[in-house]
């Protein structure tokens, strides 16, 4: 394999570079020979999804979570007596 040394990269790109060797846990060589691949159409496509990704990306709620939150929301629904009107669901004061 060939070795090229780069030289006067911008300070930008470079951030940039060592970014996403960070975000990807990835060597900073390993991200440069991938961008480089890429830029020349020779990237191997990136693997699909795994299946039910989007809920450990989002989160989910476990059932104890889940019926805290109805708990709360419910709560919320329940307005002292004492309550302004407009409050209550009278329009408000203009």
């Amino acid at each position: 394999m060939a070795d090229f040394l780069v030289r006067d990269i911008d300070e930008r790109v470079a951030e940039r570079l060592k970014e996403l060797a960070r975000q990807k846990g990835w060597p900073l060589n390993d991200v440069i020979l991938h961008l480089l691949k890429q830029a020349l159409g020779m990237a191997e496509p990136e693997p699909p999804p795994v299946p039910g990704d989007i809920a450990r990306l989002r989160g989910a709620w476990n059932d104890e979570e889940a019926r805290a939150f109805y708990e709360a929301m419910n709560a919320m629904t329940e307005l002292p007596d004492d309550a302004p009107a407009y409050v209550k669901g009278a329009e408000p004061p203009k």
